[in-house]
């Protein structure tokens, strides 16, 4: 097995992920002589591909494509024994829809700055979200997330965009289907225990997040801190579609925080049940329902930055 393993999906980004790296394929492999490539086939794929070369004994693992590829590989790379995974090193080749976790990480753009970033890339250890949910079909489900968890509003567009995809690509995408849910949205009462204290209410949405962003750039934590062991806990109250519609633009710059009905709490550990459907967004996809139990594994994984980014 070589050290280094690109998994490509090459239908992320509506193709771009496979465009990228086909330019980049070449320079890639000569910059890194010990590496090999491999590519997704179906929806998980890259789960398996990241637990088959991280069981082999690679040290790098890359994913090329957008959040939800990273999202794929870094399950795999959860799925093996503790002493493998602190060997092991995830980094990412944005080409994806959303790409948040490259926009908090403060990736390059370009094929020269991505070459930059593996060749001169360092290392450190980011905290990693573990949640135990019911999964749509109403069977136990449990998966990892490396950007955010959410419920309400987010949930809400996860299914839309899964429902008819991103035909405007993930910011724009994003935006339209939030701006239509909002347009009907309705708070749900919620059972919300954060660390033991109860925060039950009704909401319109709630984020849990371990980076800064979400839906292609709304900056929904900007304070996030990925590596403290604590989650940054959004909370949206019941409040009118008007003043959901006036706040919707902060979100893109992060001014939302501290607007009436709008909290921010910092949370190892979260419980949340609801007598109705309340659906999940898992790092950016349409995956689970409440009741939930969201957990922090502080430090659970090594990932590639930018040198001299901490």
């Amino acid at each position: 097995m070589a050290s280094t393993i690109f998994i490509i999906n090459p239908a992320a980004g509506h193709g771009r992920a496979g465009r990228l790296w086909e330019s980049f394929r070449g320079a890639a492999l000569r910059l890194l002589p010990d590496s090999a490539c491999v590519v997704t086939g179906h929806p998980g794929h890259a789960s398996a591909l990241a637990l088959e070369a991280a069981l082999a004994g690679a040290s790098r693992i890359i994913a090329v494509g957008g959040d939800g590829t990273f999202s794929e590989a870094l399950e795999g790379v959860m799925a093996t024994p503790e002493r493998l995974r602190r060997g092991i090193t995830l980094g990412a080749l944005p080409a994806g829809s959303g790409c948040d976790l490259a926009r908090h990480l403060g990736y390059p753009r370009g094929k020269d700055g991505l070459l930059g970033l593996l060749a001169r890339g360092t290392s450190r250890p980011l905290d990693v979200g573990l949640v135990n949910c019911a999964g749509l079909d109403g069977a136990p489900r449990r998966r990892h997330f490396i950007n955010i968890a959410a419920f309400g509003l987010a949930g809400d567009v996860a299914h839309h965009i899964r429902t008819l995809g991103k035909p405007l690509g993930g910011t724009v995408s994003y935006a339209a289907a939030s701006l239509w849910t909002i347009l009907t949205a309705k708070a749900k009462p919620v059972r919300l225990k954060a660390d033991g204290n109860d925060l039950s209410g009704r909401y319109h949405l709630g984020v849990l997040a371990n980076t800064s962003s979400m839906g292609g750039g709304m900056l929904i934590a900007p304070g996030a801190k990925d590596d403290d062991g604590l989650m940054d806990l959004v909370l949206v109250s019941d409040m009118s579609r008007l003043s959901l519609m006036r706040n919707f633009p902060a979100l893109y710059r992060g001014a939302h925080l501290g607007s009436p009905g709008i909290t921010l709490t910092k949370a190892r550990r979260l419980e949340a049940e609801a007598d109705e459907p309340v659906y999940l967004n898992i790092d950016g996809e349409a995956d689970g329902m409440l009741p939930a139990v969201f957990e922090t594994l502080p430090r659970a994984i090594n990932i590639i930055v930018p040198g001299g980014k901490k």
